[in-house]
């Protein structure tokens, strides 16, 4: 899809670069993802790939607790959702088409819990549509990890 796509861990930093075991561990994490689409999109591509990360208790979780999403989409539509069977939508945003930036908290519920168990892997997925070129998004998800 996109010119431009990137996943940034912004806590903890790098965390999913070379030195793991020193990165490893978080209850909590935070990722920054980022595209410019070439008109094209994407589908169903993998954001938060859980096999990649580790718990305090130094296991790979099982789900994860959205916390807040914040977020600035232009142009196109996208929908932030667990890989599930069948998939669970997390946020849809920007359906109009134009510019949608905003937020969205469940912390004062204590966060939206991916209500899967053992029926799909539990990434979060990224899909959009509508896409021309030079639309783009800017999404940060603040996680909790789950054991």
């Amino acid at each position: 899809m996109p010119d431009t796509v990137a996943i940034q861990w912004v806590y903890p930093p790098d965390m999913q670069d070379t030195q793991w075991d020193e990165k490893s561990g978080n209850r909590r994490v935070v990722v920054r993802l980022v595209g410019v689409s070439d008109g094209t999109g994407e589908t169903d591509v993998v954001k938060v790939d859980l096999d990649l990360l580790k718990t305090p208790g130094g296991n790979v979780p099982r789900r994860t607790v959205i916390e807040s999403i914040q977020y600035y989409v232009f142009g196109m539509t996208c929908v932030l959702e667990w890989d599930r069977a069948p998939r669970v939508e997390i946020i849809r945003i920007n359906q109009s088409g134009a510019s949608d930036g905003g937020g969205k908290s469940w912390a004062s519920v204590g966060g939206y819990v991916d209500p899967g168990s053992d029926d799909g892997t539990g990434d979060i997925l990224l899909t959009t549509t509508n896409c021309t070129n030079g639309d783009n998004y800017d999404i940060t998800l603040s996680l909790r990890l789950k054991d």
